[in-house]
């Protein structure tokens, strides 16, 4: 069903694009310019704007419900996933498993358990820093 109406999408465009370049400009525009003012006379004078003008709308309502029909079925197809998400997915596979810690050594706290360094460059816990103070004081 959807290619199908996919199929008459792709036809209802190109015959819109046909007919819409074959009329006529109202202003003689360019149509009187560049056929030497025969435009007018390939369909017989006003009956043809009549046909032309009909056409044009029949194709363009055709056009716009196609266009709705088709955006409400593909929009049931698609996933919930983003390109981002199946990245992170295929980078998260990829990645080899981390092995557990060796040795009888206590686990961080759920907090965290540390603190950030202090900007002085002390030592975490407010001791004497290893490094010499700087020049001057």
């Amino acid at each position: 069903m959807y290619g199908l109406l996919l199929a008459l999408h792709i036809i209802v465009c190109f015959s819109l694009i046909v007919v819409v370049l074959l009329q006529s400009g109202k202003g003689g525009g360019l149509a009187g310019g560049a056929f030497g003012g025969t435009a007018q006379t390939v369909f017989g004078g006003r009956g043809a704007n009549d046909f032309m003008t009909r056409a044009t709308m029949i194709l363009g309502g055709t056009f716009f419900v196609t266009s709705l029909v088709l955006a409400l079925m593909s929009s049931g197809r698609t996933t919930t996933r983003s390109v981002m998400q199946e990245a992170a997915r295929k980078a998260a596979a990829a990645a080899p498993p981390q092995a557990p810690r060796q040795g009888g050594a206590p686990q961080a706290p759920a907090g965290g358990g540390t603190q950030p360094a202090p900007l002085g460059g002390g030592t975490p816990g407010g001791g004497p820093s290893a490094s010499p103070p700087p020049p001057g004081k």
